[in-house]
């Protein structure tokens, strides 16, 4: 009988429910790509790169963090891959503001688009940072 303190249980509903909000990110980051996909035909490049590169970024980052194994000191092998894709996702937030200050067009428009460009970067750090695992404290003894 499966009750509530089954640890196979509970490992389950907690893998479940950790990928859903990795699956929302991959959904959102995909639209980004795709909008700036649509914008790079436009010819809005000051706005298209950055958001391409956010976009592919953070929706290869989610897949990654989804199905990459968990991130444990059980192989020492290598390193974390999941450490290794939320520094992936950051240096291609810092490189997209600066590719998106460098094709900011001239004119009051360059403002708009530089600070557009920061704010998706900084979603794509903010999920990078924010997305590993959460680590319990240790428990203390009695």
């Amino acid at each position: 009988m499966a009750d509530g303190k089954d640890p196979a249980v509970n490992r389950t509903r907690r893998a479940g429910r950790g990928a859903l909000p990795h699956l929302l990110a991959m959904v959102i980051f995909g639209l980004l790509a795709w909008s700036g996909g649509s914008m790079l035909r436009q010819g809005v490049d000051g706005l298209a790169v950055p958001s391409l590169m956010i976009g592919v970024a953070g929706a290869v980052g989610a897949v990654l963090m989804v199905a990459g194994r968990p991130s444990g000191r059980a192989d020492e092998s290598g390193p974390d891959p999941h450490q290794l894709g939320r520094v992936a996702m950051v240096l291609v937030a810092v490189t997209a503001l600066v590719t998106g200050a460098a094709l900011a067009p001239d004119g009051m428009d360059r403002g708009f688009v530089i600070s557009l460009d920061a704010v998706l970067a900084g979603a794509l750090a903010s999920y990078a940072l924010l997305a590993g695992e959460q680590r319990r404290p240790a428990r203390l003894p009695g």
